[in-house]
Order: structure tokens, then C-alpha cells, then sequence
């Protein structure tokens, strides 16, 4: 146990650590801001031309002078793209800190409600998707590690180095081929557990047979909620599952339902990044099981389970904890393609949209936001490392 003044100056420390870190994020996030500005000029194609689409040389209006103004022109004034770059810029910084992303010429509506309806979506799955990653990359490396050059450890490794080799689209669309369709269409699941059309949904959040017309599912979901229908599903009023067929009719049957049509796109995401982090934790065991201290519990007789788990394994954990940060990354840029396999409208998916119709608007929103998502997940780690491991300094 520390003693009272000790574990204060400790909890002084770490939070002096995070104050910084905090700090560093301030020039970071200007460089961020930068790179999406540089983003939406860089890309090719003009968003007053793309809005008036075929009547740009429409004229819709007149100057003060009798000079008429067509529509492009009209685009340009009201899009202010007259205006210098760094005024352009300024004006950009302004907005986004007054929580002005700008109006979608895709869909109509704002930047940030746009974001802010794909962003869960997109959290949702890549959190899911890493609960499968971690545990079973790091099992399944304790064991290879444990296991070293015996069949096991062969067998994984190939796994692994072929999960992380695989195109995840390929792998999604295999998943959604073999465990989501019938047997008429190569599916596997109908004829060993007696399902029909496969054992999981092979698109979508949810079924779409109770959630069309009524203006998607998002109608008997409670107003304001977080946007996880894992979360959401438990708040789901009486009144609104009185609405469902009986087999939907419960708030564990809506959760069952969003869990399902999750699992095949987190199984996409999180079995190429189990096979990295098997490979990691495999890599970090090794060396721990080779240091001095490893061998001195080995010599008082301690159980090769207790020296593996209790010693070995809480030192070797310790580089797992910064890949977090970059399996946050590697998840959400992955989402990419596999919310596009699976239909699903996160980030991923509208940033593909958007930049097909060329919306720099939302372009730009989603690659701010998701550098956001980025580097808090990194400060997490930091933050985290600094209380795990006791060599980090953190004056």
C-alpha cells in the first residue's frame, strides 16, 4: 500500500502528464485542421459547378450594373470562393469552432448532423469489432508463445500472417457468402443448424422487415439517444415494442437483433486485427520469458502457469496497450470498406459517398472528426502507459 502523501504526489503527477499532453493536442489539431482545408482544395472539381449541375449558364440574377450573374456565379458569391485562401481559412476555423461545419450538397442537410448520425455507427461496429480483436489475439498468442515451435504455434502463425494478409472486403464478402446466405447460394450454416438463409444477416443495422416505411428504424428509438443501438435497444419505450411482431417485441430481442447484424462486420474487422496482435503478443511473451526475473520464480519452484500469467504475461501486456491507439485507427479506416460491404451508414461509408458526389463539406467533417477520434484514443494510451508501466516518467 502507498502511503496518503505518496499517492498524492503520484495523482498530482499524472495529472500534470495529462494537462500536457492536452496541450501538445493544440498544435496538432491546427495541423489537422490545415490538412482537411488543403484536402478540399486539392481535390479535383468545383463546388458551385458540381451544385448548378447542367444549368450553370442559367442566368438567375442581374448585378447592380445590368450585368447578369448565372447560376455558377451565383454559387461562387454565395460560397464565397472569391476569397482569398487565407480568408478562406480563417473563415473555415471560425466556423468550425462556433460548431458551423457548413450544409451537405448531398444530403441536404447539416455537416453535423450528418457526422453525428454515422459517427456511432462507424464507433459502434470498430469498438465491437476490437472487444473480439484483443482477447483472442492475445489468448491465442499466450498459447503460441507458450507452445513455441510445437504444432500450435505453427498453426497460429499461419492463421494470423493469412487473416492480416486477406483484403477485408474479400474476407467480408466471403463471411457474407459462406454464413449469410443459403445453400442454393454456397452457404454453409442451413444444412448444420437448421437455419434458413444462412445464420446471420447479410446486409443492414437490422431486419428491414419492420423498419420500412416508417422512415428507417430510427423511429422507435428514444429521442436523443447515443446513436449505439446496443445501448439504445435497452431504452426502447413499451409502447413503441407493442408496435413490432412478437419476435422483435422485447428490448433483449431488439439488442439479439443488432448484435447479429453486427457480427459479421466485426468478425471481418476484428479476425485481421486478432492476427496482428497475436503476432505482437506472441513476440513480447518470448522475450519476457527469457528475462532474469522469469527465471528466479522458475527457481522457487513456482507452477509454470502461475510464472507464465502472474509475471510474464502482466510485463508482456504492456507493449499490447500502445497498439490500442493505431487498432482504434486501423479499425475506423477499415470500416471503410467493410461498411460498404455491409451496407452500413457509418463515416466510413459516407465518406465514400461524398467524395463520389464530390461534397467537400462532408469530406472534410468526417476526416476532422475521425483525426479527433484518433488522437484522443492515442492520449488514452499515454495516459494509460504512464500508469501501467512504472519506467515512464511522468514528471
Amino acid at each position: 500500500m502507498l502511503a496518503v502523501p505518496q499517492a498524492e504526489e503520484i495523482a498530482l503527477k499524472l495529472h500534470e502528464f495529462v494537462v500536457r499532453r492536452l496541450l501538445l493536442l493544440i498544435p496538432v489539431m491546427i495541423g489537422v485542421a490545415i490538412f482537411t482545408f488543403a484536402i478540399a482544395h486539392i481535390i479535383p472539381g468545383d463546388p458551385a459547378a458540381i451544385q448548378c449541375g447542367d444549368k450553370c449558364g442559367v442566368i438567375v440574377d442581374y448585378t447592380e450594373d445590368g450585368e447578369p450573374i448565372s447560376a455558377y456565379e451565383a454559387n461562387r458569391i454565395r460560397l464565397k470562393m472569391d476569397d482569398s485562401v487565407t480568408v478562406q481559412f480563417w473563415r473555415y476555423i471560425t466556423d468550425l469552432v462556433e460548431g458551423d461545419w457548413g450544409e451537405s450538397l448531398l444530403y441536404h442537410r447539416p455537416v453535423v448532423e450528418v457526422v453525428k448520425d454515422a459517427a456511432p455507427i462507424t464507433l459502434e461496429m470498430s469498438f465491437l469489432a476490437l472487444f473480439i480483436a484483443y482477447p483472442l489475439g492475445i489468448i491465442l498468442g499466450i498459447i503460441s508463445a507458450v507452445r513455441q515451435d510445437r504444432m500450435f504455434d505453427h498453426v497460429s502463425r499461419f492463421f494470423a500472417i493469412a487473416f492480416v494478409s486477406l483484403p477485408i472486403f474479400w474476407f467480408a464478402m466471403m463471411l457474407q457468402l459462406y454464413l449469410a446466405t443459403g445453400t442454393e447460394h454456397g452457404g454453409i450454416c442451413d444444412p448444420i443448424l437448421g437455419t434458413e438463409g444462412g445464420c446471420f444477416p447479410i446486409y443492414g443495422r437490422h431486419d428491414p422487415s419492420y423498419t420500412y416505411p416508417m422512415d428507417g428504424y430510427a423511429w422507435y428509438y428514444p429521442a436523443g439517444g447515443t446513436g449505439f443501438h446496443l445501448v439504445d435497444s435497452w431504452f426502447v419505450t413499451d409502447e413503441k415494442l407493442a408496435t413490432l411482431p412478437s419476435e422483435w417485441g422485447s428490448n433483449w430481442l431488439l439488442f439479439k437483433d443488432t448484435l447479429k447484424h453486427l457480427a459479421l462486420p466485426c468478425a471481418a474487422l476484428g479476425i485481421a486485427s486478432a492476427g496482428s496482435l497475436l503476432r505482437y503478443m506472441r513476440a513480447s511473451l518470448l522475450e519476457v520469458l527469457h528475462e532474469d526475473y522469469v527465471r528466479t520464480a522458475r527457481a522457487k519452484g513456482l507452477s509454470e502457469f502461475r510464472v507464465v500469467m502472474v509475471h510474464a504475461c502482466r510485463n508482456a501486456l504492456i507493449p499490447i496497450v500502445t497498439i490500442l491507439g493505431f487498432s482504434i485507427g486501423g479499425a475506423i479506416g477499415g470500416a471503410v470498406l467493410t461498411e460498404t460491404v455491409f451496407a452500413f451508414n457509418g463515416m466510413g461509408r459516407v465518406a465514400v459517398t461524398s467524395i463520389q458526389y464530390l461534397d467537400f463539406a462532408v469530406i472534410m467533417g468526417v476526416t476532422l472528426i475521425t483525426s479527433v477520434i484518433f488522437l484522443l484514443s492515442n492520449l488514452i494510451v499515454d495516459i494509460t502507459y504512464a500508469i501501467i508501466d512504472p519506467r515512464v516518467r511522468l514528471e
